[in-house]
């Protein structure tokens, strides 16, 4: 049974049982087909691992009257509890993204300031062009894998909402709906492309870094170029 059949046999299955809601249901399995999709899976190996729909029709048509206004208010007192401490991480989580973007974009910005020289001596000390140049090319580097890293963290952040709220919603409605992966969907090609590009970034911060560290060590003789540049006086 691929995904159509599948939809197409659950959808009559919950208007023969008269559930509710039968629309938001498709669209809660049609999302779960393209989660497992994007995984690699076929649509037959879906179906075949969830239940039949008329099982499924049957635990909704079951499920519905099972809440009591009784049950319901307990579990939303329950759900807001456990909401403080959740909200706090998220928002710590939120935190670490937005300074991972801020730090992307700072690098950026020295970067271009150590490449073009135009370095404000109050931010940046006096330094060799050389190495400049060098350390340029290395907080750019640093600048793309910060960028790369929001990206992934800010998707994964997303994802964790998207969990935290889908159970929430089963808790309030008795486990009927499928559950979300914790890891967020990517595409295939996209995903490709930013790793080997986090690999090259990573490859030029570090290598010309390096470089723009032994530049300075030769120009000035020493192991410890910032104190013949006066950067601390």
């Amino acid at each position: 049974m691929n995904k159509k059949e599948f939809l197409d046999e659950l959808r009559k299955e919950l208007k023969k049982n008269n559930v509710s809601d039968i629309e938001e249901i498709i669209e809660e399995y049609d999302n779960h087909f393209n989660y497992k999709l994007e995984e690699g899976r076929t649509e037959e190996e879906i179906a075949k691992k969830l239940s039949p729909p008329q099982e499924i029709a049957k635990e909704f048509m079951e499920n519905k009257p099972t809440n009591t206004k009784s049950d319901k208010s307990i579990k939303i007192l329950g759900i807001t509890l456990l909401s403080i401490p959740s909200i706090m991480l998220y928002i710590l989580l939120w935190g670490c993204v937005i300074l991972i973007a801020c730090t992307s974009l700072v690098t950026l910005l020295v970067g271009i300031c150590l490449i073009t020289t135009l370095i404000p001596e109050s931010i940046i000390p006096n330094i060799a062009y050389g190495t400049s140049l060098f350390l340029g090319i290395s907080f750019l580097g640093l600048s793309i894998l910060c960028a790369i890293a929001t990206y992934y963290l800010n998707c994964y952040v997303v994802q964790w909402s998207k969990v935290y709220c889908r159970w929430t919603k089963n808790i309030l409605n008795n486990f009927k709906y499928p559950s979300l992966p914790l890891n967020p969907i990517f595409n295939k090609k996209l995903n490709t492309k930013l790793k080997l590009i986090a690999i090259i970034s990573l490859i030029i911060f570090l290598s010309t870094f390096a470089i723009g560290y032994f530049i300075a060590c030769a120009t000035t003789q020493t192991f410890e170029p910032w104190h013949v540049w006066n950067w601390f006086v």
